[in-house]
Formats: structure tokens, sequence, C-alpha cells
């Protein structure tokens, strides 16, 4: 009963009286959106497409000058495959322009976000609240479509972020319980509490389930061990990680519902979900998103690196971002009928869990989370040389001081125990592996892939 009042009542209400954000008018034109035809796909992104490149062309200075250098010419594009002849952008180059990527008229109106850098390069961004509701409209319909829609009561294995205590974390308890969501922190998973986090989420019932790919494996490893399962779920959603097909298998079997992946990041939010059918559609009525070859052309035969463009981030515009993640796109339509094309794979990204001695399972995606305090860092990545040891390697513009340093490792051990020492080293670059990607966070058993 709770859940169509919330969806149809209270959330619009909350968006648009309280608010005052487009929210609900998103989720609509979005829902439209995943139903157009290829031929009209391409018209909603080159009319989207052609507006956000002339308010650039107009507002925003690095994108004019560096557009301009490139011999670029200003106009309307005639398709959207006429944006390969723009350049592609860079988290360098937006971090050194950064105050002329703000469009004018949006100075001193963005929001400011820092992302740990899921690719190992920190970053700081500015977006507008209106982008804000769009992109949580687009989300809201990928998590649907996995079961975990407005107003589902779901778990979220998640770095979870909410304050403990007080004013603050009373207003985090109203605002997670109105959306009928729970919140068990991935963080903090130890093989001692792993069993008592296994019954909170069975005695919370949830219709839906949320999470990193790695702690929502490990609770459905524990589950099936010790002959355990879920019953009445629709969906477990898993994201920030890649996922493979014994962990969806396990995950399935476990929670007794199909596994839904998804692909985003904290640049532009949610930028693919997979479908009742488990292919995995890239919303492509929201943004535009390119897979480029060596040379830095176009490609959707082979994997290439992602160059993305939210259409509709007017505040700070990127266009043709390079994220550092790559992906292959799929040939064939899905058979579920939407015309949003298909992703075959996304690669790159590869965080492993590190274990400490004394039982405690801490996700790669918690060394995301502590990177977010250190968007100076260039690049990072966090080596697992020896049980109880783990080694931060840093690319830093200038050296760290000893209080850097002491945070860092306060701030890693506090999940990780302070049985777990921690070694800062700075080094000039981090390489990638064998296989072209750099891993993220490396466990003991593949140090040696790090070196």
């Amino acid at each position: 009963m709770y859940e169509p009042v919330f969806r149809h009542l209270l959330f619009p209400a909350y968006e648009s009286l309280v608010k005052r954000r487009g929210t609900r008018r998103y989720i609509a034109e979005y829902e439209r959106g995943q139903w157009l035809d290829r031929d009209g796909l391409e018209a909603l992104q080159l009319r989207k497409l052609n507006a956000l490149l002339e308010h650039c062309w107009q507002h925003v200075p690095f994108l004019q000058s560096h557009w301009q250098a490139h011999g670029v010419k200003r106009g309307p594009l005639q398709q959207v495959a006429d944006l390969a002849s723009y350049p592609t952008l860079t988290k360098a180059q937006i971090t050194t322009h950064y105050d002329d990527m703000i469009a004018a008229p949006w100075k001193g109106r963005t929001l400011t976000k820092t992302t740990g850098g899921s690719t190992g390069n920190p970053f700081r961004f500015e977006y507008t609240m209106d982008v804000y509701a769009r992109r949580t409209a687009v989300m809201w319909r990928g998590y649907g479509w996995g079961g975990a829609g407005l107003g589902t009561r779901t778990a979220y294995l998640w770095g979870t972020g909410l304050r403990k205590g007080g004013w603050g974390g009373l207003k985090d308890r109203l605002y997670h319980g109105a959306f009928n969501r729970r919140f068990f922190d991935a963080f903090s998973l130890t093989e001692s509490n792993i069993d008592q986090r296994i019954d909170e989420i069975t005695a919370y019932r949830p219709h839906a389930a949320v999470g990193y790919v790695t702690p929502i494996a490990l609770v459905a490893r524990r589950m099936l061990q010790t002959g355990r399962t879920l019953k009445g779920l629709r969906g477990v959603l898993t994201g920030a990680e890649a996922l493979y097909e014994h962990e969806r298998r396990d995950i399935e079997q476990a929670f007794g519902c199909p596994v839904f992946n998804t692909y985003g990041s904290r640049e532009v939010m949610l930028m693919a979900s997979e479908c009742e059918r488990h292919n995995l559609h890239v919303n492509a009525d929201h943004l535009v998103l390119e897979t480029l070859d060596a040379d830095g052309r176009p490609t959707r035969e082979t994997s290439g690196e992602i160059a993305v463009t939210d259409l509709h981030n007017f505040g700070m515009p990127m266009v043709r971002y390079l994220n550092g993640d790559r992906a292959t796109y799929a040939a064939a339509p899905c058979a579920c009928g939407r015309g949003l094309p298909l992703l075959a794979s996304v690669d790159g990204r590869v965080l492993d869990l590190i274990e400490t001695p004394d039982g405690r399972h801490v996700p790669g995606e918690f060394c995301v989370y502590v990177m977010l305090d250190w968007p100076d860092v260039k690049q990072w990545q966090v080596v697992q040389t020896a049980p109880d040891c783990v080694q931060f390697r840093l690319v830093v513009a200038a050296p760290w001081t000893d209080a850097q340093r002491a945070r860092l490792v306060s701030k890693f051990q506090s999940v990780a125990g302070a049985g777990m020492r921690v070694e800062v080293r700075e080094v000039d670059a981090i390489p990638a592996g064998r296989s072209g990607k750099r891993r993220l966070t490396v466990s003991l058993a593949n140090a040696a892939m790090a070196g």
C-alpha cells in the first residue's frame, strides 16, 4: 500500500513543492524516451546536443578556446556522429581550467562534488540542481527495471555516509525511511559480524536489494554456506565494480531473485542499466556515450575508451569527457523492445577485496570512498603487501605532510582495524597491468600483478 502512495503522492509533492525540482516531469519524460526507436533517439540526442554545444560556445571560455585550437567551427551538427569532430576532454584539463569550465550564467549557483576516482584519478566537478533532478529521474527508471523502483522496500548494502546521532542522524533516518529503504554498512563486514548483518537484512524483509558487487557477493556466498536464502525479493541491483557470472549465480541463488547490473559514475550518475532481459541499456535519451579506439575514433566493434557527454549539465558542461573506463557496445538490439542501445561489457574497473588477519572484509570500493578526501592526488592504488599491511601508492603534486599521512592512515584503519598497517608511498606513476587495466585495489593474492 505504501509504495503507490509514495510514488504517486508523497514523492511528487516533496520534489515539486518542497524541493521545487522537475524530477516528476523528468521521470515521465524518460519513461517515454526508453521506447523511442533508433531514429527517434537520434533526433532527440541531436536536438539536445546542439542546444548544449551552442550554450558552451556562448558561455564556457575554456571549451571555446579548446575547440578553436582543434579547428572546430561553431554551428549545429547535422548528425550525432559529427560530435567526433570535437576534441575529447580530460580530468586534468578540467582541473587546470576549473573556473573557465563553469558556464558564466551559472557562476556561484552550481553544486560541487568530489569523486575518489573509480579509475584511480580523484576529481572535483560542478553540476546544477536541474541536472541532479534529471539524473535522479533516469536512476529511478533503471532501478525500476530491476524491481527497486520508487517506494519499494529496499535494503542497501552500501557505503552509508549516514550521520550517526543527533538531529542530523534523525533527519537521515526519517528521509530514508520515507523512501522505504534501509542502509546496511558495506564497509564494516567482518567474519564475526556477517551473520548478524544477514540476520538484520532478513528481518528487514526487503522487496529489493541494492549494493556494491563485492559485499553483495560476499553475503550471498555466506548465505549459501550456511543454508540461508531470502524470499520475496523482486531483484538485486549491483554496481560500482565488474560483475562476474559466478557472482551473479551466487547472488541469484541466495537472494532468490534475478540480478540486474548497472554502470555509472559520480560525474554523471547512472549511465546504463539492465532490463528484464539482462541486457545493459545505455541511457541514450539522457547522454551520449561513445567508445573510442586507440586513435580516438568512435568504434562499435571493439572495446574502446569511454567519452561521455551529459546532455543536461549546463553548469559545467563535459563534452566528450574521458572518464577513464572502457566499454564494448553490443551489435544486436534488445528483445525487450526498448530502443536504447546496449553495452556488451564495461571493461577496466578492477577492485579487489582486502582481507585482514582479524577476519574483516574491506571492499575495494571503500578505498575509493577514502580517497574522496584527497582530490589533489592525481592517481592512486592500494596494494596489500602482507596479510597485515597495505600500501597506498600516490601520485601527488607536492610531498605530503605527516599530518596528511596520519589522517589517511586513520581513515583506512577506521574500517580495516588498527592491526592493519598502512604505508603511504609517493610514486611518479602507476602503470597499468599486463591486461592494460590499472587495478585500484590489489589483494595479497594478486599483489604480483601490481609490481
